[in-house]
């Protein structure tokens, strides 16, 4: 029986990952769960006790906790990241190792496990974000891996034009899309009860991450979003930390003293995925520069004002709108899409995801020894 590693260093990671964990160890008690990055850190929610709720069994914890974000010290954390996961790797010896997603910290995880020659599956391959290096570190964990589950056949065209081989490639869907499909949600009142608000006005639920390939510009983007968000009236707005990149520390910093000027606003490091899931469904607008916006909100028809650069490549439904950072920019967006109709999309969605992807990685035969893939001229990339 394979034994299998899944490793997670963030919020953005594990409420995509739990059900393939989950299902993956219900078929083998041979699976870990590796936890690690800003999951134990009280300044990004300490987000760990989302994942003991889960009952997940198996869990190895490494507490790599970074006080400061520039360009040094993120340098360092790959480092500190990659350092500690060998060890982990070394000890547990995995069939697999399991990695989603773009974060930086997982670049280093990719690396120990590259030259401790174990294959890895990834998941959410071939796709775009222009805006921020996530791009780069994306495609270069795809071609560290052997296993590969896009979520849309334009993302898998992109690992075959990368030189993936086809026979790797696997579109079972979006996790996204499907753990809303089946969670159940909070009820408006359950919220209030939790968040102690009175959610009896329109929701705004607002996210904002620093574009990282936009330097010493954070604070003037997070002006115009502030300004924007100042001229709600008679509206609930709650505002979500963002992930621990370079200049997060500012976005904070302005959302937190915005927060204490106005009573209608409330600032948390993490809502939790359920939490969290359940106000983008009761929200008016999701509005900043989230994935969320992208893959989940569809769901619900909730309309998205997507900010910036950060997003720009991804596949879009049609209760997406495009703006730039100013005050200006973004009103017009939130004028222009308040009145568009708005179905919910599922574009991402197909069924039984989490077990597929679990079964191929059970089930996959391995080889170390990857043939860049080469497209022949009339190939097909939809085949």
């Amino acid at each position: 029986m394979k034994k299998v590693l899944f490793i997670t260093t963030s919020r953005a990671d594990y409420g995509l990952l739990r059900e393939v964990i989950i299902e993956t160890q219900k078929l083998n008690k041979n699976t870990y769960l590796l936890v690690t990055g800003s999951h134990f850190s009280d300044e990004f929610g300490k987000t760990f006790n989302e994942i003991k709720k889960d009952k997940i069994k198996n869990i190895i914890k490494k507490k790599i906790i970074k006080k400061k974000f520039n360009d040094k010290d993120i340098c360092k954390y790959i480092s500190e990241t990659l350092h500690q996961t060998h060890k982990e790797i070394s000890k547990i010896r995995p069939n697999v190792l399991v990695i989603l997603g773009d974060r930086y910290e997982l670049l280093g995880c990719a690396i120990a496990a590259m030259i401790l020659r174990v294959p890895i599956a990834h998941i959410h391959g071939g796709e775009i974000t222009i805006g921020a290096y996530d791009d780069y570190i994306r495609h270069s964990i795809s071609k560290i891996s052997h296993l590969h589950f896009p979520i849309h056949d334009q993302y898998k065209r992109r690992l075959i034009q990368l030189g993936e081989d086809p026979k790797t490639i696997f579109n079972y869907g979006g996790l996204g899309a499907h753990s809303i499909k089946k969670l159940s949600h909070y009820k408006k009142t359950d919220l209030e009860k939790k968040l102690r608000i009175k959610l009896n006005k329109k929701i705004y639920l607002v996210t904002f991450h620093p574009t990282t390939l936009e330097k010493k510009k954070s604070k003037k983007q997070i002006k115009g979003l502030v300004k924007f968000l100042n001229s709600l009236n008679d509206s609930i707005i709650i505002i979500t930390s963002s992930n621990i990149d370079n200049e997060s520390n500012i976005i904070k910093t302005e959302f937190t003293n915005f927060t204490k000027r106005k009573k209608n606003v409330f600032f948390y490091e993490s809502l939790g995925h359920k939490t969290y899931i359940s106000l983008m469904k009761i929200s008016y607008f999701i509005i900043g520069n989230s994935s969320s916006g992208m893959l989940e909100a569809p769901i619900f028809g909730t309309k998205t004002i997507n900010i910036g650069d950060r997003q720009k490549g991804r596949i879009m439904s049609n209760n997406i709108i495009n703006c730039d950072y100013d005050f200006k920019s973004i009103s017009k967006a939130f004028s222009k899409l308040k009145k568009r109709q708005i179905k919910a999309s599922n574009i991402y969605y197909k069924k039984n995801t989490p077990i597929n992807i679990s079964k191929k990685i059970l089930n996959f035969k391995f080889n170390l020894k990857k043939v860049f893939f080469d497209i022949p001229n009339k190939f097909q990339l939809t085949n």
